[in-house]
């Protein structure tokens, strides 16, 4: 019994000892070093270029020549132009409606039969001081002063004749504001009468708004003046060109103008400076255009600026911390750069120094960049895996190059 319990443990023991030994010496599969996912970005090779800027604002379109109308005599209105509807364009001298005009009439005649009179009156005068003078010079009797003349008496017929021509202008003229008409070529605004009604002087009958010209007041911040040729009065070679952009129909489209002025001040409310562009024919009443610019329409407004030399412009997706770009360098590395940014908009800055001509910049944005990270650019192929090595080749060629942080070995 006891030599069989020896036999079975020797045989346990040599099963458990060639079982080791075969772990031991089993060779071990080997271990795949793997690159992780590098960022995927696109660039951008800068060069100097010179930029012309544009400066941004916004505003309403307002008219450049806006009128009240008021009457300018009694009386009822008798008759009313067709034109003279809300929104109806008329031109300069249309007859917008009319005050019934008897009494004027009868104004005029009366002043023309005073005239006459007077006119009358004064050839009298002037005949009575021409047959005086004739007698006293057949009497001779030395220098005849101005009553012996009848001077006086001529001189009053004289001033009659001057007072009824002026109730004869007067009456002319209060005659003709009978017929309201148009000082310009207008868009009527509002209306407050029509036929029938009594109208007094002084009461306001129409608002027009003149359709030659209209206006866009701009503002602006005192930095973004440094970007511009600011307009000189009088010398239109100095007005810089706008672009205005609104909604009409449902769509976007856009108007051309200048920047005629500035309005000389800061307003005191926002420290805004103002300035005023001016839209010529802006109802397309002189040319043909389907795309009216509407007085009341919002624009947002493009304003041709100065010209810089040696300005390297980039996307502002490339900026990081305020002042910093990335550049890639060694093929596939980036480098945290600074740069000076002279001016930013919307969707690109501009750099006059800290690039070079011939600088890659990243134009992706990318996640906490530091300087050597590897990134592959766009178009170029995935870093292949590495092929396996066993533990032994680790071992005696050195783990993985400490230096490169981006790879790792899994377990």
């Amino acid at each position: 019994m006891t030599k069989r319990i020896l036999i079975g443990a020797l045989i346990l023991f040599v099963t458990i000892a060639i079982i080791g030994v075969g772990m031991a010496t089993k060779k071990r599969p080997p271990q795949r070093v793997q690159i992780p996912p590098a960022p995927l970005v696109e660039t951008l090779i800068v060069s100097p270029q010179a930029q012309q800027f544009l400066v941004d604002s916004q505003g309403p379109v307002t008219p450049k020549v806006s009128s009240n109308i008021v009457a300018e005599v009694s009386g009822r209105i008798s008759d009313v132009s067709s034109k003279f509807r809300v929104g109806a364009f008329v031109n300069k001298g249309d007859i917008l409606f009319t005050i019934d005009s008897a009494n004027y009439v009868a104004n005029l005649r009366s002043a023309e039969a005073s005239l006459a009179q007077a006119k009358a009156t004064f050839q009298d005068a002037k005949a009575r001081s021409e047959q005086a003078r004739k007698d006293w010079a057949k009497i001779g009797r030395g220098e005849a002063n101005d009553l012996v003349l009848k001077i006086p008496q001529l001189n009053q017929a004289k001033a009659s004749v001057q007072s009824a021509e002026a109730n004869l202008l007067r009456a002319q003229r209060d005659l003709a504001r009978t017929k309201v008409k148009a000082p310009y070529d207008a868009l009527i605004k509002s209306k407050q009468v029509d036929l029938g009604q009594y109208v007094n002087v002084g009461f306001t009958v129409a608002n027009l708004f003149g359709t030659d010209t209209a206006e866009v007041r701009l503002p602006l911040p005192d930095r973004e003046l440094a970007f511009l040729q600011l307009p000189q009065q009088g010398i239109e070679a100095s007005f810089p060109n706008v672009q205005l952009s609104g909604i009409y129909a449902g769509q976007s489209n856009d108007w051309y103008g200048k920047v005629v002025r500035t309005e000389g001040v800061v307003e005191e409310n926002n420290r805004l400076t103002y300035l005023v562009a001016e839209i010529k024919d802006p109802y397309g009443l002189k040319e043909t255009s389907d795309i009216p610019l509407r007085y009341g329409t919002f624009v947002n407004a493009k304003i041709e600026g100065v010209t810089r030399e040696g300005l390297i412009a980039i996307p502002r997706s490339a900026l990081i911390n305020k002042d910093q770009v990335l550049i890639i360098e060694d093929e596939n590395k980036i480098k945290l750069t600074t740069v000076n940014i002279i001016r930013g908009d919307k969707n690109t800055i501009y750099i006059d120094s800290g690039l070079i001509e011939g600088s890659e910049v990243v134009t992706t944005p990318i996640e906490n960049p530091i300087n050597g990270m590897i990134i592959k650019k766009m178009g170029e192929e995935e870093p292949v895996e590495k092929t396996a090595k066993t533990t032994e080749e680790v071992n005696t060629e050195g783990s993985v190059d400490e230096s490169n942080k981006n790879i790792a070995v899994n377990q």
